[in-house]
């Protein structure tokens, strides 16, 4: 089921806009994470370490 937002105010369509614009840029569909060499413990206590 779809929904469709009906933008009835100036106002309105500003803050969809804001939203819209604040958005992440969405990533190429090729893209691929690369391994950083790290394992998951040393990744754990980097971010132990930083947090404290």
């Amino acid at each position: 089921m779809q929904e469709s937002i009906e933008l009835k105010s100036p106002e309105t369509g500003r803050v969809a806009n804001a939203i819209a614009n604040t958005l992440p840029p969405k990533s190429a569909p090729d893209w691929k994470p690369q391994p950083c060499g790290l394992s998951r413990q040393e990744l754990r206590r980097i971010v132990k370490k930083m947090l404290g």
